[in-house]
């Protein structure tokens, strides 16, 4: 695994055990915004299960695709379905559709799909384009942890 991947895991698990470790008397909701850029099935598969414990905890949690990941989110992803990760036994593409059936807030950055070469009626239900100025107020937001993946 790359170097890059491994220090993007060891973050995101690092900012989980964070938001575990905080009493949730003592704070607000916790906003977690994930930016999945990976084309490493392993890592997406983290993140969205990462994710899904976050909520579990009560946090807010979003996620923006860009680059290889934003593949997950079309109907019709190009190349070969990933091999589902184990113990879950879905793919990341899979992951990901739960996690948008949940009603988790979903985007794919504003240079994927003109550069896929699709507009957003490729995208799956519930995914939509980010839009840039609204998506860096999110990123900036002081109540926002972004983590990458």
């Amino acid at each position: 695994m790359p170097r890059s991947t491994l220090r993007h895991a060891a973050l995101a698990l690092l900012a989980t055990t964070a938001i575990a470790a905080t009493p949730a008397a003592a704070q607000e909701p916790q906003r977690v915004l994930a930016l999945v850029t990976t084309a490493e099935p392993q890592v997406q598969g983290m993140a969205f299960v990462l994710l899904n414990a976050m909520r579990a905890q009560g946090a807010t949690v979003e996620v923006m695709l860009c680059g290889p990941a934003g593949d997950l989110a079309r109907r019709e992803p190009p190349g070969p379905a990933a091999t589902p990760l184990r113990p879950m036994n879905a793919t990341p593409a899979q992951m990901l559709a739960g996690i948008v059936r949940a009603g988790v807030r979903t985007e794919v950055c504003a240079l994927y799909l003109p550069n896929a070469g699709v507009g957003p009626e490729a995208l799956i239900e519930g995914v939509r384009p980010a839009q840039p100025p609204e998506m860096a107020r999110r990123m900036t937001d002081r109540a926002t942890t972004v983590l990458p993946f």
